[in-house]
């Protein structure tokens, strides 16, 4: 990976337990993976920093360092507090990979106001987020649920984890073996975003349509699947169908976009990897947008890993071509102290709920026009000029 595409590719975690996610993603990994570490409690940052994550602290001067006791309000207010100092951090950053455990606390307030933030900048967001266990009882589950619309309004993708079906998938045992088997599933559907670029094996995915894909992503679902043996392609697909992440299955049949890693180790043949598509494809809806790419690495010698990102609210981007009736206008530049990367969302906010009528100008209707240089500015600038939005 170019040191250019390293640090355009961020990874942010937010709370104790996103946090902790962040810090397996990065021992996953290993070196060359740009990641941060946000939270309340002076205590957890310094367990996240002693795995080698750069850490900041949240609200000192309102907390100082003792945590929100999960009180949401009190991390949200943290973040408001101290925002810019995660700036700097940003610096020629595209894309941001959120982890965070919601729930109460920092994770469930800080979280929605960090994406909010990056949202303005024009900073494309996909979002790994948990649902607590049943176990941890109504409340939790209800503050996770609240914060979830909060989330979904600004990120870009969002993935949602619940709690229960990962220790599921990840299989019994003892608690701290469940415990690091599921943090090392969920970290291998993160890296699977650097690795596609960075360790390529015979089809790279380029980071740019990665970009792209997080860009239009939506509510996405990950899993994976593993397999052994001669038969090892068929049993792979078959593994995959059948996690419990994905519904078994269902969330890949009714996809309207696939992001697919193929993780293998030297003995990955090109047959495989056809064999693998072509199953995929079976189980995906005709129209299904699938970008898929390989990652050879010795650590995968004898077994292929499949890791999916399934986004269920995909759309495809819709080319438009300039009106050629309306004369291009100049309009004085703006000063930002972090400039929107190109592809940004200048020109890709999300569908608006108002409605402005076939003339444009909605509740303007009856009121006199404001007009300047001949154009009626309460009519959206996107309507004027001609500019279709996605939705």
């Amino acid at each position: 990976m170019s040191q250019e595409q390293q640090t355009a590719l961020l990874l942010l975690g937010v709370g104790g337990g996103g946090c902790r996610l962040a810090a397996s993603v990065l021992a996953s990994y290993g070196s060359g993976l740009r990641a941060l570490g946000v939270d309340t409690d002076a205590l957890s940052n310094r367990t996240a920093a002693a795995g080698g994550m750069t850490c900041l602290l949240l609200g000192g001067s309102r907390l100082a360092g003792h945590g929100t006791g999960g009180d949401a309000i009190q991390g949200r207010l943290a973040a408001q507090d101290d925002m810019q100092n995660i700036l700097p951090h940003l610096q020629g950053v595209r894309t941001v990979v959120i982890t965070a455990c919601l729930g109460a606390g920092t994770g469930g307030g800080a979280t929605p106001e960090i994406v909010k933030a990056l949202h303005d900048m024009g900073l494309a967001t996909i979002c790994f987020v948990t649902r607590p266990f049943a176990f941890e009882g109504e409340a939790r589950r209800k503050a996770a649920e609240r914060v979830l619309p909060m989330i979904e309004e600004n990120a870009d993708s969002l993935v949602v984890v619940a709690l229960d079906d990962l220790f599921s998938d990840a299989g019994g045992g003892l608690l701290t073996d469940a415990v690091q088997a599921a943090e090392g599933l969920l970290a291998s559907g993160i890296t699977l975003l650097w690795r596609l670029v960075s360790k390529p094996g015979f089809i790279q995915l380029d980071a740019e349509r990665l970009h792209a894909m997080v860009l239009r992503g939506g509510n996405a679902r990950f899993g994976f699947g593993s397999a052994e043996g001669a038969e090892r392609a068929s049993q792979v697909v078959a593994a995959l169908r059948s996690c419990r992440l994905l519904r078994s299955g269902d969330a890949v049949s009714k996809a309207n976009a696939l992001l697919l890693g193929i993780l293998a180790g030297r003995d990955l043949r090109l047959a495989e990897i056809g064999d693998i598509m072509g199953l995929v494809r079976e189980a995906c809806k005709s129209d299904c947008h699938v970008e898929m790419g390989t990652v050879l690495d010795p650590q995968y010698d004898g077994r292929i890993e499949l890791v999916v990102l399934s986004f269920e609210s995909w759309t495809a981007a819709v080319p438009v071509e300039p009106r050629k009736d309306t004369p291009p206008t100049q309009e004085p530049p703006v000063a930002e102290a972090f400039p929107i990367q190109p592809g940004s969302r200048k020109g890709r906010a999300k569908g608006s709920k108002l409605s402005f009528g076939t003339t444009g100008r909605g509740k303007f209707q009856n009121v006199e026009p404001t007009l300047f240089n001949g154009q009626d500015l309460d009519v959206p600038t996107f309507i004027r000029r001609g500019i279709a939005l996605e939705r």
